[in-house]
């Protein structure tokens, strides 16, 4: 797989960044990316930031020793990332073991509190499926809206209903997502359940809270992000009409996931 350069990771994320806020996705600081930059970064270019001082970390993150990760940082509002990404983000290089990280920041803020999901993600990311370098965190209205239906909190009554609602669906995302019942934010736990069910499929959904997508970049996490919240917007869309949404048929979607 071909890296984009540095530059254009950094487009990317203002981008996002601006479209999640437009969507009503990002309310106040809500919201977080992160991308695996090792290899786009040099380490005398990481010096260019301010920021040396090491910090340990809960657990250890063996396969991400030595990785440098481009994150938002804590409290950074989605809308002030779109107008400058690097003032809104910091550079966070782990040690040889994965144990502590150095953190280059031009904010003096420190990553985002969802740092230990994005750490336990991206670890599980260079082992199963190391071209996926982005993750995308939102809370997406449509999508966190579902979740407070009961008959749909979990994988496969969310997945039947979002692919019955609009054929790109089920041929961009047909693992679909991954349902995950509430827990607490930002903890170890969350951070741990993500990963498992990330390893299945592109997306996990947090049950009333919102979701947290990878890609191979930022905007392909944001896509798939994108057509999910449009198939729950249809559902929505046919019910205030007063009508049950009918849905692609058994047959319909076996012929689209065989396209």
């Amino acid at each position: 797989m071909e890296l984009q350069p540095l530059e254009q990771t950094l487009t990317e994320l203002a981008d996002t960044a601006k479209y999640l806020w437009e969507k009503g996705w990002a309310e106040r600081n809500a919201g977080n990316i992160s991308v695996n930059v090792t290899q786009q970064i040099a380490a005398n270019e990481a010096e260019l930031f301010n920021n040396k001082r090491v910090y340990p970390l809960s657990l250890g993150y063996p396969f991400l020793g030595g990785q440098i990760l481009l994150v938002t940082s804590a409290g950074s509002r989605m809308r002030d990332l779109a107008k400058d990404p690097l003032k809104n983000a910091c550079i966070v290089q782990l040690d040889s073991k994965g144990n502590n990280f150095r953190l280059w920041t031009k904010n003096n803020r420190l990553p985002t509190s969802e740092l230990p999901t994005h750490l336990t993600v991206h670890e599980m990311l260079i082992r199963t499926d190391p071209d996926k370098k982005a993750l995308v965190h939102s809370h997406v209205t449509e999508l966190i809206a579902l979740t407070q239906i009961r008959e749909f909190c979990s994988t496969g009554s969310i997945n039947q209903l979002l692919w019955g609602m609009h054929p790109e669906t089920i041929m961009f995302v047909p693992k679909g997502l991954g349902f995950i019942p509430f827990e607490i934010p930002g903890t170890d736990s969350i951070a741990s359940l993500t990963a498992s069910i990330l390893e299945n499929h592109p997306v996990a959904l947090w049950e009333k809270h919102g979701v947290l997508a990878t890609g191979k970049n930022i905007a392909e996490a944001f896509d798939t992000i994108d057509l999910l919240a449009k198939s729950a917007r249809i559902f929505f869309m046919v019910k205030a009409a007063g009508f049950d949404p009918e849905g692609l048929t058994t047959d319909q979607l076996d012929k689209l996931g065989q396209a």
